[in-house]
């Protein structure tokens, strides 16, 4: 965000949250989205241990990061809407969904917000990096995925070009783009793809993110 905000950065690939405030406040717009699993959105999951029931049993919580959909907005959002507090009596943040992931297989804590993707054969949100025995308590979304935006200090004509680009390209799987992001190819930007967010951000209590503890 500050980095194009401050001018210091004419293209970024921006997490859904980010690219929303930079909209928001007049410094970008979206020129390309990133597709993974085939589509421009995913969800958020909360994820357990096997003997968890319900997110009103959960008492040590692990998220990603404040700035993370899939990882803390949007779940936290959901909790509240079903009347679970957010005062975890433990709380962590891990910084990536693979370490959230391994720290509930540790046991560190009992539940996760992490990402989900649509299972196009079932049609249902699956969260592909759970370890056998987690239990999904819940699927929350669509959510809109990550996107290239451009400075507005841009001219238009050189960012249609680019969002070109970026459509025409490919991300070849071995790559590590491929492996790092997880995505296969950039799209177009949908109408108001970046609009569902508003209402997690409304009903949620996120405020500017603070400085967060890394984990041992």
């Amino acid at each position: 965000y500050d980095a194009v905000h401050l001018h210091e950065a004419d293209v970024a690939w921006a997490p859904p949250l980010v690219a929303r405030d930079l909209r928001r406040d007049g410094a970008a717009e979206p020129i390309a989205t990133v597709v993974r699993k085939g589509g421009a959105h995913y969800y958020s999951a909360i994820v357990g241990t096997a003997s968890l029931h319900s997110p009103k049993d959960i008492a040590r919580f692990g998220w990603v990061s404040r700035l993370s959909a899939a990882g803390y907005l949007v779940p936290r959002g959901y909790l509240q809407s079903i009347g679970v507090g957010v005062d975890f009596p433990e709380e962590r943040f891990f910084h990536t969904h693979a370490r959230s992931m391994a720290a509930l297989r540790a046991g560190i804590v009992d539940a996760i917000a992490t990402y989900a993707v649509r299972d196009e054969e079932r049609h249902t949100p699956v969260v592909p990096h759970a370890f056998e025995g987690a239990r999904v308590l819940a699927t929350i979304g669509p959510i809109p995925g990550d996107v290239i935006v451009a400075s507005r200090t841009m001219a238009r004509e050189l960012a249609a070009k680019l969002g070109v680009l970026f459509h025409d390209a490919n991300i070849d799987p071995p790559s590590a783009v491929g492996e790092l992001m997880g995505s296969q190819r950039f799209g177009d930007v949908p109408a108001n793809h970046l609009d569902a967010l508003g209402a997690w951000v409304a009903g949620s209590v996120f405020s500017r993110p603070r400085a967060e503890p890394l984990p041992p």
